[in-house]
């Protein structure tokens, strides 16, 4: 073990043992007395790291996707990656054990600006707390950091009246006059338009079939049966399946975007056409904003389904069942609207007992 030369290209490896760990690199140079002194300067770092307790050292980027990688075999890895990306877009590449409860902070406030919740914001939280706690596991230096603890309200519960939603869908429309003006050229007309129509069935499909963001996104063709009017629901977060039928509306735009599809695997795809829809809520959001719904979220319209469902007599139990609640703890956010219908029951129930029937 030392200096080893690749046949193929000349170039010196390093190989060697130290401290019962096995160490291997390229020189990255075809003369072995550079290879040497590289060799004899890694051993030198090695053995101070070693007698001093020091730490090898990573950048934080390579930290998270060291950390992503661990978690390729969970069914929730496609959100990990999705949500490690996010982290990317608001904090810069350093050592990780640089990395400070300042940086945290400072993409809490960053999110809060953008009038995130603090349940997505948490998510960002979860994936470096993670890829910090996983580096420091490996043996990698790490700075201490206070992870920001977020005050998470799962017990909010936001729904859209029949009137709002009327609103937001007129709004939403791709034949809304108020979209563009009369001096829109004609190609850019036409991609506008399709964004508001991808939009627009995005936000129906949502409030039909309850479906999580990235459930819909990622919805592929062979989840849909139209033959059957059935969607075959696939939920990564919770590791459940259900079979869904398709409302009268859904179906109408699922026929109708199969006859125009944009891809074969994917419903809904982003922008270039080739990949599913990305987690890009900006369009429907400011639609929400002109029309009124100022402290409403995409994930509302997934309660409104919810709510609508009790409403209508269906039982707590059926509603967990349809939203892919793991538990019913869950789903008992609601049971203020399922006391009420019961309430109801047991009236009606009394009334015609009371009046002989």
């Amino acid at each position: 073990m030392g200096l080893i030369k690749q046949k193929s290209s000349g170039i010196w490896q390093i190989r060697f043992q130290l401290n019962g760990r096995k160490y291997q690199k390229s020189s990255k140079t075809k003369k072995k007395s550079v290879a040497q002194d590289i060799e004899r300067t890694w051993r030198n770092e090695l053995n101070e790291k070693h007698l001093l307790g020091k730490k090898d050292q990573i950048s934080f980027y390579e930290a998270l996707e060291m950390f992503q990688e661990s978690k390729i075999d969970m069914k929730t890895y496609h959100n990990i990656c999705s949500n490690i990306t996010t982290v990317k877009r608001y904090i810069d590449d350093k050592p990780l054990h640089e990395l400070s409860t300042r940086d945290i902070e400072l993409f809490v406030q960053k999110r809060k600006r953008e009038k995130k919740a603090n349940q997505t914001i948490q998510h960002g939280i979860i994936q470096i707390r993670g890829a910090w706690k996983y580096a420091n596991k490996m043996g990698y230096e790490t700075a201490l950091i206070e992870f920001t603890k977020l005050k998470i309200n799962n017990q909010r519960v936001k729904c859209l009246t029949r009137e709002e939603e009327q609103n937001l869908l007129n709004e939403l429309s791709p034949n809304n006059p108020d979209y563009f003006s009369k001096l829109t050229p004609p190609n850019k007309r036409k991609q506008l338009i399709q964004q508001r129509q991808d939009n627009y069935d995005f936000v129906v499909m949502l409030l039909d079939c309850g479906m999580r963001y990235g459930e819909l996104a990622t919805l592929t063709w062979d989840q849909v049966d139209l033959d059957n009017q059935t969607i075959h629901l696939k939920r990564t977060k919770t590791n459940n399946e259900f079979i869904m039928m398709t409302t009268n509306r859904v179906q109408e735009i699922l026929e109708h975007r199969n006859q125009k599809k944009a891809h074969d695997t994917w419903v809904f795809t982003d922008k270039t056409g080739r990949r599913h829809r990305k987690h890009s809520t900006i369009s429907i959001r400011n639609a929400m904003l002109k029309v009124g719904l100022n402290d409403f979220r995409v994930h509302d319209l997934r309660h409104t389904l919810a709510s609508r469902m009790i409403r209508n007599n269906c039982t707590l139990h059926e509603t967990a069942l349809v939203l892919g609640h793991r538990s019913m703890a869950t789903t008992m956010r609601y049971a203020h609207l399922s006391q009420t219908q019961v309430a109801m029951k047991m009236r009606d129930a009394i009334n015609s007992y009371n009046n002989g029937g």
